[in-house]
C-alpha cells in the first residue's frame, strides 16, 4: 500500500512541479484557473440568491443592484489590503497592498470594507424606501456563507487555506485524487521561498466549505422558520378563524363561518371536496402575522406619539437656537454701548456675566431635550409592536439572521483556524490578535442579535416601514 501511494505521489510530482528536469511555479497547476471561476461564481451565487430573496418580499432590486456595484469593487480592495498587511519579501512593496490579483485575500476584510461601504448606501436609501437596513441585512448578509462555501474549493486548485501537516497518507488518499494530490503548498508561506520536499496537509478547505454550506441552510430554513415552531398557534388562539390540518376543531369551515380579520393583501385559502375552506400552514401564519393589518386608528394613535417625541426634540432645537440668538443681539446691544463709552467694560462684563447665568438652567435643559442621541435612546415604540402583534406571536424579528451569520461564521472560524498556517491567519503570524479579533466579531454577533430581536422593535419601529412585515 506504501509502495503505492509513493509511485503515484512520485507520479503527480513529475507531472505537475517538474518539467524537463527543471522545478516550475504552482501556476503551472493546469486546473489554476479554476481558482477565479470558483470566487467569481461564489460571488454570483450571493447575488442571484439575494436578489431572489428581495424579490420574494416584493423588495425593488435597483437599489440593491447599485449597492453591488459600489460594495463589490470596495470589498475586493479591502480584501486585498487585509489580505497582504503583514507580507514581506525582496520584491515586497507598499502599493502591492492593492494589487487584488495577486494571492492573499483576507475574508474579513472584504466584509469590513465591502459591508460598511453596502450598508451606508442601503441605509441612505432606506430613509426614502422605508425598508429596514435590517430586512436587506436577513436577505443578504447569510447568502456570502453560500458564496464561501463554493469559494473555498477555489482555494484548492490555488493550494492555499490547508491545515495541519499529514504524516499518514491513509488519512486523507480516501478523498478523490483531485483533493488530495493538492493538499500542499509549492512555497513556504513566510519566507515565499519555494519548498524543497513535499508534505502533504489536512483539507482545511474542504471543512470550511462544508461548515458554510452547513450553515447556510441553518439560517435559511431553520432559524428563520424556527418562530413557528416556538410561537403559541394561532389555530390555537382563533380555531375558526385559522381552519388547516392542524386545527383540531376546524379542519376547514365554511366560507360565511369565517370571522372579520384585517389583512393587507387577500388570504388564500385552500378548498376541500366539501367546498369548504382551509389554510396551508404557511398561509395560516402569514395570515396570523405577516399580513395582519391593525385598525388603523390605532395604529396613527401610536405614530402620533412617537412623532410627539420627534417635534418636541424640534421645538426644543429651535427654543434653543431662538435664546441663544436673542443673548448675542443684548450682547451686542451692550458692545455698541461700551465702544460708545456709555457703559464701562466692567459693566458690559457683568451684564453679560448675568445674561448666561439667568439663562443657563433653561439652555442646559434644552439642549439635552434637542440632543439626537437622547431623542434615539428615549424613543419608544412598543406600544405600535404590540398593536401590529396583538397576540404576542413569538418572532423572529428582522435582523437576527444577520447576527446568526456573524455569530456563526465566527465560531467556525474560531474552531478551524486552531488547523490555519500562522501566516494565513486574518492576522498575520500573531495568534493572539487574531482571536481577539475573532472575540471582537463573536461580540458583534451577539450584539446584533439581543439588538435585533429584543430591543430595535419595541424602540425604533415606525408606521410605514417594511420589517419583518409591513408596519
Amino acid at each position: 500500500m506504501k509502495e503505492q501511494l509513493s509511485l503515484t505521489m512520485i507520479s503527480f510530482l513529475s507531472n505537475i512541479i517538474w518539467e524537463n528536469g527543471e522545478k516550475i511555479p504552482y501556476e503551472s497547476d493546469s486546473l489554476s484557473f479554476l481558482y477565479s471561476l470558483l470566487v467569481v461564481a461564489g460571488i454570483l451565487s450571493v447575488i442571484f440568491v439575494s436578489a431572489f430573496k428581495l424579490y420574494k418580499r416584493g423588495i425593488p432590486l435597483k437599489d440593491f443592484m447599485n449597492g453591488i456595484y459600489i460594495s463589490l469593487p470596495v470589498g475586493i480592495i479591502g480584501a486585498s489590503i487585509f489580505g497582504k498587511l503583514g507580507s514581506s519579501g525582496d520584491q515586497w512593496k507598499l502599493y502591492m497592498l492593492i494589487f487584488f490579483w495577486e494571492p492573499g485575500m483576507s475574508f474579513f476584510g472584504s466584509m469590513l470594507c465591502g459591508g460598511t461601504a453596502a450598508f451606508l448606501w442601503l441605509w441612505h436609501k432606506s430613509r426614502y424606501t422605508k425598508i429596514s437596513i435590517y430586512v436587506y441585512a436577513d436577505c443578504i448578509v447569510p447568502n456570502i456563507l453560500l458564496g464561501q462555501s463554493i469559494g473555498r474549493w477555489g482555494n484548492l486548485f490555488n493550494h492555499e487555506i490547508l491545515g495541519r501537516e499529514v504524516h499518514d497518507l491513509n488519512k486523507i488518499n480516501w478523498l478523490p485524487d483531485f483533493i488530495w494530490h493538492r493538499l500542499f503548498y509549492f512555497k513556504d508561506l513566510t519566507t515565499s521561498s519555494e519548498l524543497e520536499t513535499l508534505q502533504f496537509r489536512e483539507p482545511l478547505f474542504l471543512y470550511e466549505s462544508f461548515a458554510t454550506l452547513l450553515l447556510w441552510i441553518l439560517i435559511t430554513f431553520v432559524f428563520a422558520n424556527l418562530w413557528k415552531v416556538i410561537s403559541k398557534k394561532p389555530w390555537k388562539v382563533d380555531p375558526e378563524n385559522f381552519p388547516c390540518k392542524w386545527n383540531k376543531s376546524f379542519k376547514s369551515i365554511y366560507e360565511k363561518d369565517l370571522k372579520s380579520y384585517n389583512t393587507q393583501t387577500t388570504i388564500e385559502y385552500l378548498k376541500d371536496k366539501d367546498g369548504k375552506l382551509y389554510l396551508s400552514t404557511s398561509w395560516a401564519w402569514k395570515k396570523a402575522y405577516t399580513l395582519y393589518e391593525p385598525p388603523k386608528d390605532l395604529v396613527e394613535k401610536a405614530q402620533e406619539k412617537i412623532e410627539k417625541r420627534k417635534i418636541l426634540a424640534i421645538k426644543a432645537k429651535q427654543k434653543y437656537q431662538s435664546i441663544i440668538r436673542k443673548n448675542n443681539e443684548e450682547i451686542e446691544k451692550q458692545r455698541v454701548k461700551l465702544k460708545s463709552n456709555k457703559i464701562t467694560k466692567q459693566e458690559f462684563y457683568n451684564f453679560k456675566s448675568e445674561l448666561k447665568k439667568s439663562s443657563k438652567v433653561e439652555l442646559q435643559k434644552l439642549k439635552l431635550e434637542k440632543n439626537q442621541l437622547v431623542v434615539f435612546l428615549k424613543s419608544d415604540s412598543k406600544e405600535l409592536y404590540e398593536i401590529n402583534n396583538p397576540n404576542n406571536y413569538k418572532i423572529i424579528h428582522s435582523g437576527v439572521l444577520a447576527g446568526i451569520y456573524i455569530l456563526g461564521y465566527t465560531i467556525i472560524r474560531l474552531i478551524l483556524d486552531q488547523l490555519r498556517n500562522p501566516y494565513e491567519l486574518t492576522v498575520k503570524d500573531n495568534v493572539v490578535l487574531n482571536y481577539l479579533f475573532l472575540a471582537g466579531f463573536l461580540l458583534l454577533g451577539l450584539a446584533v442579535i439581543i439588538f435585533a430581536q429584543f430591543i430595535a422593535p419595541k424602540k425604533w419601529r415606525e408606521e410605514g416601514w417594511l420589517y419583518e412585515k409591513s408596519y
